[in-house]
């Protein structure tokens, strides 16, 4: 059911509005003023919003990166009077979706919303199947082990399994399509525990009862409860509180949990996943993590490879994207020479398969013209950093490209010899992957 606010101080609109939309199938929430907004964006997320600009208690308008803040995919539909041509100007500006002109026929505001309901649930889709098209592209060794394990993990429904991997390696994707291809029947359900203050992850993790403390108005159904029957995921783990630890490991045990205020428990059957970026046995022993927690959710571990150690997977990605790209954007496809897919290779890629995606869509927005070929010119300039100058190098005579060999042959050797020899230290000080550094070695035929 999709989250509808209205957020509205004329109060017969507004209920006329919401017993409207109700009938439609949405689950709308009134709210009166700028201050009801903030209190509700700390329990809820909305998904379309109808905003008014001129509320008692301030400018509609400042609500709106809040809300946006709160959840990127929300479809805003401000509403103002007629001919105020300049503040719908200013929100579209700044994200919103839409506008209606008041007074506006109810029928008007009907198709709006049905069309943005319709565009959210088409972009969800769309972002969906581009994850899983992308997911697992590759056939590098490493990614062949991550295929070997979900194979194994999706015939089971209610497993705890550890994703970890550098930020952008794609964390998520995996965990829905584990979720997708697996025995779950329910919806996956996601939760952030680094993006929710310490306070209210508790609450939204397992729930509450009304009156549970002062503020809770009404029962909260939490996200354990909202996953049964399908999978918890669980970003970034290890920042979540240590006194929360303790309540998430005795739920794993038992899979059941008491909200907030209720003196019953509730059990529930489904799968956990979780995900980290950070070294949990590190944080163990920095006493910020439970070393109990860690074996309990470390039982399936699986690692993602960083996008430099996968070699040629990252000319697959490259053009899986340009060719969604293409698609998605409505342009005409683009394709990367051969020079620019040295440079992909040689990259470190520091923000893996993410950087790589922002990248190509990035890429395709500025390029202009006919020229649909992807040139140095048009990479960013710290992907054309070069090998870093070594003024010390005598004269070399012979054609520019044994010169060129000559010098990267002695850069290489400069640089394996300030590491003793160690190849993962040697590619850091050249500011290029492993694999791009093993490539040249090859290249130089150096053992």
């Amino acid at each position: 059911m999709t989250r509808l606010w209205i957020i509205e101080d004329e109060a017969s609109l507004a209920r006329g509005l919401s017993k409207a939309f109700e009938r439609e199938g949405f689950s709308v929430s009134l709210l009166p003023n700028l201050t009801a907004v903030r209190q509700r964006l700390i329990e809820e997320q909305p998904e379309i919003v109808l905003l008014d600009l001129r509320l008692p208690d301030g400018d509609g308008l400042t609500a709106l990166p809040h809300i946006l803040k709160s959840n990127g995919e929300a479809r805003v539909i401000v509403m103002t009077a007629f001919g105020d041509s300049a503040l719908i100007v200013r929100a579209i500006k700044e994200g919103a979706y839409n506008y209606l002109d008041k007074p506006f026929p109810l029928e008007a505001a009907k198709n709006m919303i049905l069309r943005a309901a319709e565009a959210l649930e088409l972009s969800r889709r769309v972002s969906r199947l581009q994850n899983e098209d992308v997911a697992l592209v590759g056939t590098s060794p490493a990614m062949e082990k991550v295929r070997n394990f979900i194979g194994k993990v999706t015939t089971y429904s209610d497993l705890t399994i550890l994703i970890g991997g550098e930020s952008g390696s794609g964390k998520e994707v995996v965990a829905r399509l584990i979720h997708r291809k697996g025995a779950a029947k329910g919806d996956f359900v996601a939760l952030n525990c680094a993006a929710i203050p310490e306070a209210l992850l508790e609450a939204e993790l397992f729930g509450y009862r009304r009156g549970a403390y002062t503020g809770a108005s009404q029962d909260k159904t939490g996200l354990i409860e909202v996953a049964h029957r399908g999978t918890l995921f669980l970003d970034e783990i290890g920042d979540m509180p240590l006194a929360l630890q303790g309540k998430l490991l005795r739920f794993l045990d038992s899979r059941s949990f008491r909200p907030l205020g209720d003196t019953r428990e509730t059990t529930v059957s489904l799968q956990v996943i979780c995900a980290t970026c950070v070294d949990l046995e590190r944080r163990i022993t920095e006493g910020r993590f439970r070393r109990d927690l860690f074996y309990r959710i470390a039982l399936l571990p699986l690692t993602l490879p960083p996008l430099r150690e996968r070699g040629q997977d990252i000319l697959e990605l490259l053009r899986q994207f340009l060719a969604d790209y293409a698609t998605k954007l409505g342009r005409p496809p683009l394709t990367a020479t051969s020079e620019v897919e040295e440079v992909f290779l040689d990259h470190p890629w520091p923000g893996n398969v993410r950087e790589l995606r922002n990248l190509i869509e990035r890429l395709y927005i500025l390029k202009d013209g006919d020229d649909r070929s992807i040139r140095l010119a048009d990479l960013p300039e710290e992907m054309l950093d070069g090998l870093p100058a070594t003024p010390a190098f005598p004269a070399i005579s012979g054609d520019l490209k044994n010169r060129l060999d000559c010098y990267e042959k002695s850069i290489l050797e400069e640089a394996l010899a300030q590491s003793g020899g160690n190849r993962t230290r040697a590619a850091e000080i050249l500011g290029i992957s492993r694999y791009a550094l093993l490539r040249r070695m090859q290249r130089h035929d150096m053992d």
